[in-house]
């Protein structure tokens, strides 16, 4: 199969950052400790034939959201827009229909950060970008605003060669962490706020004073507006991420809705998952009201 021709319909969804791995990964000596929000945490991460079998190779594509954002948003910009979960999917199954209408005997499997695969890593061996300090993907046009999406195929593609880029490791991110989750040349997940804005159940004056630095109430993009690489991102192109953004939440608003009410306003938002409960915690919390 040309994998230019995959390429070019892939262009003609508008999706420009596309390349294709192999269904082998290479697999971190020692294994990475991964955040309890991950769906996989072993070597099962790093062979895509796992969770497809037979599978030969993966179709990678990423999916930038960045738009300049609104001044006293209180929400994390990946979560202001449409969930995407439920947006990437729908490309996804228009890159496998087309695969299976390339290789009518070949099987296809569609990935959106629910699999255990380690997908920035998948993003990294597809040429799409590299990783930074802080382990955010990032990509040449569109910086770290990008949410990676992966058509696994038992069509025989040749992968993509890595970039040769690298981190600029200027520090920023380090610096600008409200948890402080760099300083041990590795990512903490238990002291990044992005992590702590979503954690269920009692918080540790250490873990409520993380998320009081700064006014987000879920998510945080401390070291991305910081990083060097994201200074012009350009912003996203894809409809579905421009259009209908709630930059902020209130806690009037909130507490006026029932349950019911939250879901049918903010189920199609990223943020309404864990529920509208931890959305007031983290509001007292950056307000300083009770």
């Amino acid at each position: 199969m040309d994998k230019e021709n995959l390429k070019a319909f892939c262009r003609s969804l508008g999706l420009t950052e596309v390349g294709v791995a192999p269904c082998r990964l290479p697999v971190p000596e020692p294994l990475p400790e991964v955040c309890p929000l991950a769906s996989g945490k072993g070597p099962e991460r790093y062979d895509l034939s796992q969770l497809l079998p037979g599978c030969r190779a993966a179709v990678v594509a990423l999916f930038p959201y960045f738009l300049e954002p609104v001044e006293g948003s209180n929400l994390s910009l990946y979560c202001q827009l449409t969930d995407y979960h439920k947006v990437v999917p729908l490309y996804l199954e228009k890159i496998a229909g087309w695969l299976q209408g390339q290789a009518p005997a070949s099987q296809q499997m569609t990935i959106v950060d629910t699999s255990p695969l380690a997908e920035r890593d998948l993003a990294v061996q597809a040429g799409v970008g590299f990783l930074g300090d802080n382990g955010c993907l990032i990509n040449e046009t569109y910086g770290s605003w990008c949410f990676v999406g992966a058509v696994l195929t038992t069509v025989p593609l040749t992968p993509d060669q890595p970039r040769n880029q690298e981190c600029l490791h200027c520090g920023n991110c380090s610096r600008a962490c409200p948890g402080d989750c760099f300083q041990s040349g590795r990512y903490d997940y238990r002291s990044c706020k992005s992590y702590l804005t979503q954690k269920k159940g009692e918080l540790t004056a250490e873990e409520t004073a993380i998320i009081q630095k700064t006014p987000l109430i879920f998510g945080c993009d401390a070291c991305q507006d910081c990083c060097p690489h994201n200074a012009r991102a350009k912003e996203t192109p894809l409809p579905e991420f421009r259009q209908e953004r709630i930059p902020r939440l209130e806690e009037s608003m909130l507490e006026a809705m029932t349950n019911r009410q939250f879901r049918e306003a903010y189920g199609d938002r990223s943020f309404a998952w864990r529920g509208k409960k931890i959305l007031l915690r983290n509001l007292e919390l950056t307000t300083g009201r009770k």
